[in-house]
């Protein structure tokens, strides 16, 4: 659901996401500064009225605590519900693939719960699974 939390992220940890977003430098990815946090957002606008219609974010660590030894990770990626399947997604992951290679990385991490198969189709491959009370992460990976 667009904007829903789940367990590993509190309001306190979106709060903390956002001010580390508003102090990044988005023109270089420095492997030496901690807490690395960037947010792109998908606009379109409509009869002169902006929408965001996606968001994805890279961050140098991921908050499952078990796989903080895999990084850069992308994060809060969502698409807004009523656009799914017009392909925005898909080009949101490939423009954020094209600026990771400019930032000079080379492998991405995500963790998803339901779109494995989106990524799949996409180069991604599953690395590990981490089972939750009642859901099943996969964390994927792709060479960039």
């Amino acid at each position: 659901m667009w904007g829903e939390s789940n367990e590993e992220f509190s309001p306190e940890d979106w709060i903390a996401f956002y001010k580390n977003v508003l102090k990044s430098n988005y023109s270089i990815w420095d492997e030496q500064l901690p807490a690395k946090e960037l947010l792109f957002l998908a606009i379109r606008t409509i009869n002169g009225e902006d929408e965001v219609v996606a968001a994805i974010g890279l961050s140098d660590f991921d908050d499952l605590e078990e796989f903080r030894h895999f990084k850069p990770w992308f994060c809060a990626f969502i698409v807004k519900e009523e656009v799914r399947g017009l392909g925005i997604g898909n080009h949101v992951l490939k423009l954020m693939e094209d600026r990771a290679r400019r930032y000079r990385i080379e492998e991405i991490f995500l963790w998803t719960e339901d779109q494995e198969a989106f990524y799949r189709k996409r180069g991604y491959i599953t690395i590990e699974h981490l089972e939750k009370p009642g859901r099943l992460l996969n964390i994927m990976k792709k060479n960039l």
